[in-house]
């Protein structure tokens, strides 16, 4: 017997699932190694002495570092993929005969300085499921929205994205 394809319909039903939250520690070399690789000369990122007679009172993170975050945490559960998405993308049910998977981009706002020994957690929950008609065939766009907050529940930033899946 051959195996039942999952419709738009069943995939639907994930909308509004939530993956469990993770966890990264904001610290000095972290932001030391990112600003390096950006080349980003900003003192407020890199000269404590400067950093320290700002408002912020220290080194702090530049705020498109957030974006890289969702390459940098561990998730808890070692099953699961790298980054924040990881944990949900672990229990998602996909289309059969998928090929490929392509990232759609996102968005990213950011509420709150990423300060060095904040401990921010991300939970990324599944908004909309859609398919299209591609040259290759169906395509099924995943959208997804994070939340990050930090140590004192305050929410530093939200990231909206897009996974699309062919075949």
């Amino acid at each position: 017997m051959a195996e039942e394809e999952t419709t738009l319909e069943d995939l639907k039903k994930q909308i509004g699932t939530e993956g469990p939250p993770v966890v990264l520690e904001i610290e000095k070399g972290m932001i030391r190694r990112f600003v390096h690789a950006v080349d980003d000369p900003n003192p407020l990122w890199r000269d404590e002495e400067y950093a320290r007679k700002t408002k912020y009172g220290g080194i702090i993170a530049p705020p498109y570092m957030l974006c890289a975050l969702m390459f940098l945490a561990e998730p808890t559960d070692p099953k699961a993929p790298q980054g924040f998405m990881g944990p949900l993308l672990l229990n998602m049910t996909f289309p059969k005969n998928i090929t490929g998977i392509v990232d759609g981009g996102g968005e990213w706002e950011c509420y709150k300085p990423l300060k060095v020994g904040d401990v921010i957690t991300a939970r990324t929950r599944l908004t909309n499921i859609f398919e299209r008609k591609g040259k290759l065939g169906k395509m099924y766009f995943y959208q997804t929205e994070t939340n990050f907050t930090n140590q004192r529940k305050e929410k530093v930033g939200k990231g909206t994205g897009t996974l699309i899946l062919y075949g």
